[in-house]
């Protein structure tokens, strides 16, 4: 009788000495498969994060193109409605990366409702940066050209009506702009000429001067990737003196392919301390526009007069586009000293290495228009 007891109690002992052995079987390989699949994750996170960094090295980055689509972010839009919108205007091709990089880079959330004038060359990163900003324009187009000046801005944001000229000259001398590359700029007639990036802008009715403002500075944020901001630092210039120099390579070249030799010319002539002599710095200074300046306009005085001045003007004499900007920081290696242009009525330029070529190459010129 005591034998059967005992005998029934061990077999019970078993039993549950096998159900607990189960349990812990299973729940260990529930705590396998939850740490396999929490390793998997950050193995996926760390492979996103370290593809998207190469893919960002690697790739050029983006030129803007000029061309803007018009995107309407509704009030109370998800990350997931944005990047739908983004992808069905062809603006990026993944929203699973769109939303992911989004939370990554602590973007989410963030977004502000609006329309925004999203150019085409933007990458994704960059579309993230504009839809935080708020900056958001729309009902009139707004053009800026390569090469306009501050003052020629101002006059068209009061042809629109932002703002009278005086108004928009005055927000660019004294506003205040939360951004790195204007903060140490020298007192000047015109304090951000150079920097006011010449896009499409689409202006509203409340649009202020200082609204407008911020929004062309924004763009030359864009424009001054981590590549250009690495070749300024290598180059022995400042960002002021090479703005600078864009922004006579704009005003004096029409041809693209001309640009990065014209941009060796000034180089050359700053190595050797000889004047620039730019005849678009004398009309710069002058504040008109004409095809020929005389020799009593070579006698203004002013700091923009590079004829009497040696080196670089007191700043930029027009706002330039990328191009120029570009070539400037990689200016073709050259022997030239001088460029005239060809024939009246024509850009292109003949490119000289000695003073006799030069007098030749502006006899031409002269008689081309008789």
């Amino acid at each position: 009788m005591n034998e059967n007891m005992d005998h029934n109690r061990e077999r019970k002992r078993q039993t549950e000495r096998r159900k607990l052995r189960e349990k812990k079987r299973q729940r260990d390989k529930k705590i396998r498969i939850g740490m396999f699949i929490l390793i998997a994750v950050v193995i996926g996170l760390f492979s996103f994060g370290m593809s998207k960094n190469f893919m960002m090295s690697s790739v050029e980055e983006p030129i803007l193109t000029g061309e803007a689509v018009s995107v309407t972010i509704p009030e109370g839009a998800s990350t997931a409605d944005i990047a739908a919108i983004l992808k069905e205007n062809k603006l990026i091709k993944n929203t699973f990366t769109f939303r992911l990089s989004s939370k990554l880079d602590g973007f989410d959330g963030t977004y502000q409702q609006g329309t925004y004038a999203i150019d085409t060359g933007l990458n994704q990163t960059q579309i993230m940066q504009l839809l935080q900003t708020g900056v958001v324009f729309d009902d009139v187009k707004f053009t800026i050209p390569e090469g306009y000046t501050t003052k020629q801005i101002a006059a068209k944001a009061e042809e629109i009506g932002v703002c009278t000229e005086e108004e928009f000259i005055e927000e660019c001398n004294t506003g205040s702009f939360d951004f790195e590359f204007v903060k140490n700029l020298p007192d000047r007639e015109f304090k951000l000429e150079g920097y006011l990036f010449p896009d499409t802008y689409y202006v509203k009715e409340e649009t202020t001067a200082h609204d407008l403002i911020q929004a062309m500075l924004k763009r030359f944020e864009q424009m001054y990737t981590t590549e250009y901001q690495d070749a300024v630092a290598a180059s022995g210039y400042t960002l002021d003196e090479m703005v600078t120099i864009a922004s006579v390579i704009e005003k004096e070249i029409k041809v693209d392919e001309e640009r990065p030799r014209a941009a060796g010319v000034i180089f050359n002539r700053l190595k050797e301390d000889m004047p620039l002599q730019v005849d678009a710095t004398v009309l710069y200074a002058m504040g008109i526009v004409k095809e020929d300046i005389t020799t009593v306009d070579l006698q203004v005085d002013s700091p923009y007069n590079t004829y009497k001045v040696t080196g670089l003007p007191i700043g930029p004499i027009s706002n330039p586009g990328e191009l120029s900007f570009k070539a400037a920081l990689y200016p073709e290696e050259n022997n030239y000293i001088y460029y005239v242009v060809e024939a009246k009525g024509q850009n292109n330029h003949i490119f000289c290495e000695t003073y006799e070529e030069f007098l030749k190459a502006k006899e031409n010129y002269k008689a081309s228009g008789s």
